[in-house]
């Protein structure tokens, strides 16, 4: 009997031994494989944010002025990681311990050579302290009060497909005018836009992948659409100065009123090459040096029969009215003539259309007296006969990809331009704050619309 209550004692303090080491292990497995499921949670997170930033296409420029990244990037990154931890209290970018969003150029990264396609690169790191079940203490072990997941994602947004980009550009007096977004003027800042994209085209041209040129066209504007022309005569004074002739795309009646769905008709079914170079100007403005470019591959080398297409914007100037709605036909009408199945229509502008004059049928502009102005008539057009609708319809036939776009400058949206506002849609609009911020939408429009995970 002494020795069965002897062993009955051992058993008791080998039980009591015994059970805070399995406690331990049980809480070291619970949380062990709570930890493995958030960090497959985590890495699943940044893989979703960086696809979604990627698509996004931020120029990733932080407003704090670090290296975390842009407000908009960290939001993104913040709405998509705290789906994924839906128990953990995530409601902004500094809940986390660590989150930093690097984007990277083509010239930044090693794998993007000429030898395959140019790509932007959208680096994600986030890392969470999440509190665990059983932190342990000086007599069972365990991980501690907080543990933390940490996740990196990798997501490039590829140019795979060719593109025809056609700029409809603000050429009026008023960008000869410096801004807040710039030291130098508009037009001056703009020109250099133009050739950046022209440049980030051309290196594309340069991988010369097999049936894919990039292809850029302007269509420069004031109160008239401009073109270079030949030996063309037309039958009235202040029409073609230095082989520049004026277009204008509006149809008239026999009182100068403008006829609306002859307009659009016009546009649909007058091919470029078709339209009339011989409108009047009858102001001080007349003869300014700018025109149409169709679409060219040869943006700093010269073709066979024209000067290269950085060469001939870079000697435009501003001068006139603004008319923006011929802009965008002349653009529509470049661009339709493009053969790329992905196409991108960018609309640039300062303001308001003229709102004190008219085009009085092709003899414009002069004051309004009591006819309905530029302004009126760029809302009409965009309002009542849809022009926007009709161009984006015409240029997403037979599977085309078509995008427009507004980029302003020095621009308010609804206090500046209505028409324009309405006619892209809010979600296709840029109120740019300085040259780079345009630059990097206009690259990120060009490239495709979802990134590719490493």
């Amino acid at each position: 009997m002494t020795r069965s209550r002897n062993q009955r004692g051992h058993a008791s303090i080998l039980f009591v031994m015994i059970v805070p080491v399995l406690f331990g292990v049980f809480m070291l497995g619970s949380d062990g494989a709570r930890a493995l499921q958030q960090k497959a949670r985590m890495q699943d997170a940044t893989e979703a944010a960086a696809l979604a930033i990627s698509a996004h296409a931020d120029p990733n420029e932080s407003d704090a002025g670090n290296d975390a990244g842009s407000a908009v990037n960290q939001t993104i990154a913040t709405d998509f990681i705290s789906a994924y931890f839906p128990n953990e209290n995530i409601n902004s970018p500094s809940d986390f311990s660590r989150l930093k969003i690097t984007r990277k150029s083509c010239e930044q990264i090693a794998d993007c050579t000429p030898e395959g396609h140019r790509f932007f690169q959208y680096d994600i790191q986030a890392s969470l302290k999440y509190d665990t079940w059983f932190p342990g203490n000086d007599a069972i072990v365990g991980f501690g009060e907080q543990l933390e997941v940490s996740g990196t994602s990798i997501a490039r947004k590829y140019q795979s497909h060719s593109i025809d980009v056609v700029l409809a550009a603000d050429f009026s007096g008023s960008m000869y005018d410096g801004w807040y977004g710039g030291q130098k003027r508009k037009y001056q800042d703009l020109l250099d836009i133009i050739n950046s994209v022209a440049n980030e085209l051309d290196k594309f041209n340069d991988l010369k992948i097999p049936n894919k040129t990039n292809m850029i066209g302007v269509a420069p504007y004031n109160h008239y659409a401009r073109r270079k022309t030949g030996d063309e005569r037309c039958d009235k004074n202040n029409t073609i100065i230095n082989g520049i002739g004026n277009v204008e795309h509006l149809s008239f009646n026999n009182k100068s009123g403008v006829r609306y769905s002859k307009t659009i008709n016009e546009m649909k079914n007058n091919a470029y090459a078709a339209d009339n170079t011989c409108a009047v100007d009858q102001t001080s403005s007349r003869g300014a040096n700018f025109y149409s470019i169709p679409l060219t591959k040869n943006m700093f080398t010269a073709g066979s029969e024209e000067e290269s297409f950085t060469a001939r914007i870079n000697r435009f100037s501003p001068k006139g009215g603004t008319a923006s709605y011929l802009g965008l036909i002349e653009a529509y009408k470049i661009l339709k003539e493009g053969t790329n199945k992905k196409k991108l229509l960018v609309i640039l502008s300062d303001g308001v259309d003229t709102p004190s004059h008219t085009p009085i049928g092709e003899k414009g502009p002069m004051s309004r007296n009591g006819k309905d102005s530029y302004a009126t008539i760029g809302e009409k057009l965009v309002k009542n006969a849809k022009l926007c609708e009709q161009i984006k319809t015409e240029l997403s036939e037979n599977e085309t990809d078509a995008t427009l776009y507004l980029i302003g400058f020095d621009y308010r949206q609804g206090q500046t331009n209505e028409a324009l506002d309405s006619c892209v849609g809010r979600d296709n609009i840029l109120y740019a704050q300085n040259k780079n911020e345009i630059l990097n939408k206009i690259l990120s429009l060009i490239a495709e619309e979802i990134g590719h995970l490493k």
